[in-house]
């Protein structure tokens, strides 16, 4: 019988996902705090979160990268997906107001999201990148009803924006302590 010799990683963690983990605390922090000041935007019966918390943190956890140069191309990037996911679903949620069925709303998002991808490509994103911001548009036009959507894709789009700056905090921070924790050559 043959013995296979596997090559067994050692689990540790590494610069990177210290980064990742501070990046995310920063942000899930700040908005607990903002939402105990009672800092929220009322729609109707609602009052949604300036700082969304899973959004902000699942931008840290997507463009937190291994320099503060390549960190701020993905976040960028997300930035931009962010943008036209929000924007196309804007679009979509206004008609849906005007016309008020669910089953042409069912077409639209379907056009919607063929739009998402078009817009993300013609902004010359990576087409994993175009994908995510196809779930920003679904996000946008499912997750709440009538006009609040468009108030939480504005405020998807502030939280995105907040990840990127506390991503790009963070990681210059740690890069100017020499806490990077690999190498990666390169310096942004």
């Amino acid at each position: 019988m043959e013995k296979k010799t596997m090559e067994v990683q050692k689990a540790s963690l590494t610069g990177l996902d210290l980064r990742m983990a501070v990046s995310v605390l920063l942000c899930v922090l700040s908005a607990t705090i903002l939402n105990h000041l009672g800092l929220k935007f009322p729609v109707g019966e609602m009052r949604l979160e300036i700082i969304q918390k899973m959004t902000a943190a699942i931008c840290c956890m997507l463009c937190c990268q291994e320099s503060v140069f390549v960190s701020r191309r993905a976040g960028s990037n997300r930035l931009i997906i962010t943008a036209v996911g929000g924007l196309v679903g804007i679009a979509v949620i206004l008609l849906d107001e005007m016309i008020g069925n669910e089953w042409v709303l069912c077409a639209m998002i379907g056009l919607g999201i063929a739009a998402t991808l078009y817009f993300c490509k013609l902004c010359k994103v990576p087409y994993i990148n175009a994908r995510i911001g196809g779930v920003t548009f679904i996000l946008v036009t499912c997750t709440l009803s009538g006009n609040a959507r468009i108030y939480y894709a504005v405020f998807r789009f502030v939280s995105t924006f907040y990840g990127v700056l506390v991503v790009m905090l963070v990681t210059w921070i740690f890069q100017k302590c020499g806490w990077m924790g690999e190498k990666t050559g390169t310096t942004g």
